[in-house]
């Protein structure tokens, strides 16, 4: 996934919000500006290429999720990046929670993955220097 660190610029961006009719989470739009979507673990971000299909998909399953499973009335999902195994990272705009929305769920389609985007990030900043050290 993703095109590596590249940044996005700001007319792409602009493009697909205005394609989708919809604003980008600010601390997900700032990653992109300026790094772009940084692929360097789990899960791997979204650059707005691939968010071109991602968030309609997304919309797609939602959809179905919000049939099968009463989920909180208050969430604000937005599709910000996949996991390996299929399922999708969330940026949950009104508490600002990322989380997992779980591909093939049993009873809890949702996950909390971290508190906030900053906090995912330094997970995976973290993840990523950890491997880099077990290389050394």
């Amino acid at each position: 996934m993703g095109e590596g660190c590249t940044p996005e610029t700001q007319q792409s961006i602009e493009d697909f919000e205005q394609k989708h009719n919809v604003k980008l989470p600010a601390a997900y739009r700032a990653l992109l500006l300026e790094f772009g979507a940084c692929n360097f673990g789990d899960p791997a971000l979204y650059s707005v290429k691939e968010l071109s299909w991602a968030y309609p998909d997304f919309l797609e399953v939602y959809r179905e999720y919000e049939k099968e499973y009463e989920l909180p009335a208050d969430l604000q999902p937005f599709p910000i990046g996949g996991f390996g195994e299929g399922s999708m990272a969330i940026l949950d705009q009104n508490s600002g929670k990322v989380l997992m929305l779980i591909h093939d769920a049993g009873e809890t389609p949702l996950r909390e993955i971290a508190v906030d985007f900053n906090e995912l990030m330094t997970m995976l900043a973290e993840s990523a220097i950890w491997v880099q050290e077990q290389m050394n």
